[in-house]
């Protein structure tokens, strides 16, 4: 059974902001990127990851020390010279998510860093107060609705268990679905072992009826899955 979050993860949450203007932007924005706005400071990588984990991330990700310092001043240039962003995280880790799942190809980080802005954009009331002692996101986590194995499987990725029939509909809304999905899901991410090894993902469809497919309507449940990826 999942436990309590710790205050720190609490607080990490309430401190990371991301915007994206989905609409288009104005004169005055595309002649000048003044504007920008970082919300973590560029910062130097220093590599932590245990040999194996290393081994792994070159061989399948192409993932080296030239590659890393490379592509990630080629994300912050792009970064601070992209119209549609308004602020955004600029340090190593959080980039190196988007590089390591698109295997260091650069446009496709890009493309896979503006998806997931846009998502928070659109959905900003369900990407709000990310919270994890929020009284309904805890109450979530601690139902077993969505939580993370304590122990990975053979190869070391980490299992992420689902059990949706934990989730009542008719006292829970989407936004709550959402919350708990990014508690989870961005604290998971900030562990690079994680962002290198992978997910295993485990549901129990047990007690899932028919009110759950009118949660989200045809196009939010499209735009989530294209751009939640």
């Amino acid at each position: 059974m999942p436990t309590r979050s710790s205050s720190r993860v609490r607080l990490f949450y309430r401190l990371r902001g991301l915007d994206y203007l989905s609409e288009p932007v104005n004169k005055q924005l595309k002649m000048s990127f003044s504007n920008f706005k970082a919300v973590t400071e560029e910062d130097k990588y220093v590599c932590k990851l245990p040999a194996d984990v290393e081994r792994v991330a070159k061989e399948e990700l192409r993932e080296t020390a030239s590659m890393r310092e490379q592509t990630l001043q080629q994300m912050r240039d792009w970064i601070r010279k992209n119209p549609r962003i308004v602020s955004c995280r600029m340090d190593a880790p959080f980039l190196l998510r988007f590089l390591r799942f698109k295997k260091f190809s650069v446009p496709m980080a890009q493309e896979a860093l503006e998806r997931y802005l846009l998502l928070r954009n659109t959905y900003s009331y369900a990407f709000e107060n990310l919270d994890a002692l929020d009284p309904t996101v805890n109450d979530l986590i601690s139902a077993g609705y969505c939580f993370a194995s304590p122990k990975r499987d053979h190869l070391g990725r980490r299992v992420v268990i689902y059990l949706p029939g934990k989730f009542d509909p008719y006292k829970y809304t989407n936004a709550d679905m959402c919350r708990i999905h990014g508690v989870v899901y961005e604290t998971l991410m900030e562990d690079e072992v994680n962002q290198i090894k992978g997910y295993v993902h485990f549901a129990d469809g047990k007690g899932v009826g028919f009110p759950y497919l009118t949660l989200f309507t045809p196009r939010e449940a499209v735009r989530i899955v294209k751009n939640g990826e």
